[in-house]
């Protein structure tokens, strides 16, 4: 596992001003400075900072920052001096590295006496976010240069975070190496969890089409698994928070969307890609008032700032504005770049123009989604309707509105399209008669003899998105050893359930289906750990005594198995519970599209 200073990019030391003010008055803002800044910094989940109490008790030699290095492992040492005249606070700060003592940034700050309160958190913001760049900068290009099997955890999450920002498929594949070493070291590094949802949510909102599914239920679990281990990380709940709100769960990324916030108020990073979102919202105001404080906070962003940043505006409908941010940012980083360029055009009456980015919108989305098939005419406008997840119709129209006066046609819904959410069944039921269970679902009806696994499902449909601890589902349990963790029975089902997907992954590769053979090499995985937890050297049971260890095998089987014995009966459904139920230690029914269950 890794060391703590493994998950950082850096340990920094804030030091006490050398010139500190004469004037008590002077002298006490800017010490409430200092000590803004480091608060700010503590913020940031990836730094360690010298509590101010020590660095207040250290002498000038203790210090130097060679000192500090031996002394305390840190890496970076942030020098300040403050003048006070009678109008004016004069505030440089310096940003050393402790170890060679190298200036690495400097930046002055005069800021009116009258001011100083109301800006000196939005000051020590911008010194934590200078910092945050230039520390990641610097790591992220040494980190390059190293093999990457000497690198450390946030190394790794450094480049693998960088690898997700080029948005191609291979590079995707990349991070989820190096985001897989990550955990390799440390399985607990919730950042590398958020970093493999991110490369699964490339694929899913942008690019693998193909795989859709797929990715979509992963970016889901890796999101879920990277808050369960930390629940502090503003980036985590950022990445989970978009994943719902694409999933239209707009009540459940809400929660995380703001708790992501509320954890790093002044993070720019943060919030610029939480604007979009809160302008899906249909709150383009508050985007706004993100996206104009995380351009001044971090002067030294990156273009994808820009594309985050236009949204706000062109929901706001602001078109002149949110063609000046994407003119800046490189021509088609995304797909819907150039529609939204056309959308805003068209909206100003800057038509030719604005069909001209149609067309580049079409060739681009002919290149990147449908791989050189020409695409259908609703196909386009159906993949730019569920990538921007809109929760107002009035915004829907806006968007179709100057894309149809730009040229684009195509029906808003079209029937038939592999990425779209299939509609929410008209009438779905889920009861148990006697000794069997009805199940009715997309029109079909079917009887399904009775087992444990159905009530447990009949539990998880009941409190569609919420997870329910598999003690719970389970009841009571046994805390004696009573016996093997996988009987004779379990073991020999287990067994064909692998032949049979083995036969089904080639099967699947045969037709060229693979969103298919994706799923069941995950199912194939799955069933292989579980049975190698099982089962000790030569073969042999393993017992298992930790009651919610038994609880989470137990459950698992249970609606596992009635999922596969559900299929046999209403394959339709078979296949909605196998994509929308998670078991583990928390099971959870999580459906893509809402369904209304009676029971």
């Amino acid at each position: 596992m890794s060391s703590p200073s493994e998950q950082r990019a850096a340990t920094i030391a804030v030091a006490p001003f050398r010139q500190p003010p004469a004037d008590p008055a002077h002298a006490l803002l800017a010490n409430g400075f200092l000590e803004d800044i480091i608060a700010e910094l503590a913020r940031f989940p990836s730094f360690e900072v010298l509590a101010a109490r020590t660095s207040l008790a250290l002498s000038d030699q203790e210090l130097e920052p060679h000192a500090l290095a031996e002394r305390f492992g840190v890496t970076h040492l942030l020098d300040s001096s403050v003048v006070a005249s009678a109008e004016v606070l004069h505030v440089k700060a310096n940003l050393i590295e402790a170890p060679s003592g190298r200036q690495l940034w400097n930046q002055k700050y005069a800021v009116p006496l009258r001011e100083v309160l109301a800006v000196q958190e939005d000051i020590a913001a911008h010194v934590a976010n200078h910092l945050s760049s230039r520390i990641n900068m610097a790591r992220l290009a040494r980190a390059k240069t190293r093999p990457i099997a000497s690198l450390e955890a946030y190394d790794l999450w450094l480049r693998g975070r960088d690898c997700v920002r080029r948005g191609t498929v291979a590079a995707d594949a990349e991070a989820r190496e190096l985001f897989t070493r990550a955990l390799t070291s440390d399985p607990t590094y919730a950042r590398a969890y958020a970093g493999l949802s991110l490369s699964h949510f490339n694929e899913w909102s942008c690019q693998a089409w193909q795989d859709w599914e797929v990715n979509e239920r992963l970016a889901f679990e890796y999101a879920c698994k990277a808050v369960e281990l930390d629940e502090t990380d503003h980036v985590v709940h950022s990445v989970l928070g978009r994943i719902h709100m694409y999933r239209r769960n707009f009540g459940q990324a809400r929660v995380h969307l703001d708790r992501a916030l509320a954890l790093s108020p002044n993070d720019a990073d943060i919030l610029v890609q939480v604007a979009p979102w809160f302008a899906f919202y249909g709150e383009s105001e508050r985007g706004i008032a993100l996206v104009e404080k995380a351009l001044r906070l971090n002067p030294l962003h990156d273009v994808s700032y820009y594309i985050h940043g236009a949204l706000p505006y062109f929901v706001a409908r602001q078109p002149r504005a949110a063609l000046e941010l994407i003119d800046r940012a490189p021509p088609n980083m995304l797909v819907d770049q150039s529609a939204y360029t056309a959308a805003a055009l068209a909206h100003l009456d800057e038509l030719a123009a604005a069909q001209q980015h149609v067309a580049m919108f079409i060739e681009n989305f002919r290149e990147k989604i449908t791989f050189g098939r020409t695409p259908s005419p609703d196909e386009p406008l159906a993949y730019l309707l569920h990538v921007n997840p809109f929760a107002r119709q009035e915004d829907v129209d806006y968007l179709v509105g100057g894309l149809r006066k730009a040229g684009l046609s195509g029906t808003e819904r079209p029937s038939r399209a592999p990425y779209l959410p299939k509609s929410a069944a008209s009438s779905a039921r889920f009861a148990r008669d006697g000794e069997h269970w009805v199940a009715t679902y997309e029109g079909n009806t079917a009887l399904i003899a009775d087992m444990k696994g159905c009530g447990d499902i009949a539990l998880l449909l009941a409190s569609p998105g919420e997870r329910i601890h598999c003690m719970e589902i389970a009841g009571r349990v046994l805390e004696s050893d009573a016996g093997p963790a996988m009987d004779a029975r379990a073991r020999a089902q287990c067994q064909e359930r692998i032949r049979e997907l083995r036969e089904d992954i080639e099967s699947a590769e045969r037709d060229s289906d693979l969103g298919r053979a994706g799923r069941a090499r995950e199912e194939l995985e799955q069933l292989i750990e579980s049975l190698e937890r099982a089962l000790g050297l030569f073969g042999r049971e393993r017992k298992v005594g930790d009651p919610a260890e038994k609880a989470r095998t137990a459950v698992t089987w249970r609606i596992r198995s009635a999922i596969k014995k559900i299929s046999d009966s209403h394959p339709e459904l078979g296949r909605h519970f196998d994509a929308s139920i998670r078991t583990g230690s928390f099971c959870v029914y999580d459906p893509e599209v809402r369904v209304t269950w009676t029971f």
